[in-house]
């Protein structure tokens, strides 16, 4: 059971430090456009930027629902 922890624990950063970089870039385009010069569609970039955000969020959420349901189908089991 304790690997399947770390699995998820593993995971679950994964997807957060993935959200955290979409949002730090995404800041960057809003506050600082005209630094970026290699991205000629500011617009384009932060539409992939909040696809990738938005794509991490519902990673975390799912794997916090699995996690959670587990938690309580193990409940269950061991209360019987």
């Amino acid at each position: 059971m304790e690997m399947t922890k770390q699995i998820m624990d593993a995971l679950l950063a994964k997807y957060e430090a993935d959200k955290m970089r979409a949002f730090a870039n995404l800041q960057n385009y809003l506050t600082n456009p005209a630094g970026i010069g290699e991205h000629p569609d500011i617009v384009a970039e932060c539409d992939k930027l909040v696809s990738d955000i938005d794509d991490a969020i519902g990673k975390i959420d799912t794997l916090r629902q699995l996690f959670s349901s587990g938690d309580q189908g193990e409940q269950k089991e061991g209360n019987e």
